[in-house]
């Protein structure tokens, strides 16, 4: 897991440093440790940023704790970062694909409780 959530931070913040990305000054945290916490609450916590964010403040990833409102503020700052990141690593996974072979998984989710199922819609 350490080796995993170093490997997120070192991609985010060689992606940022690629695009010439810079900081706010008064930011007590960059940009690369809020993309950080955001995929590692994907990761390991089934999206809990909550989770994410204490366990990288406790074990001193992070410098700084930021409040939840925050947080999403700054997310939302940042999301074309994200979207340059996840292409970048599809791209790399479809030249890697040299069989082109995908699997697409479609079996139905769940969107809300069994006492809404009459409007229940699946996606």
């Amino acid at each position: 897991m350490d080796t995993n959530i170093v490997l997120v931070y070192c991609l985010c913040d060689d992606l940022l440093k690629w695009q010439h990305h810079r900081d706010d000054p008064q930011c007590v945290l960059s940009d690369a440790e809020i993309m950080t916490i955001a995929i590692v609450a994907a990761m390991y916590f089934s999206g809990n940023q909550a989770m994410a964010r204490l366990l990288l403040y406790e074990q001193g990833y992070i410098k700084e704790s930021i409040s939840r409102s925050r947080l999403c503020r700054r997310l939302k700052r940042v999301q074309h970062q994200f979207v340059m990141l996840f292409r970048l690593l599809g791209d790399s996974a479809k030249e890697r694909n040299e069989d082109n072979i995908y699997i697409i998984d479609s079996l139905p989710v769940i969107v809300c409780d069994n006492y809404r199922i009459r409007r229940c819609k699946l996606y």
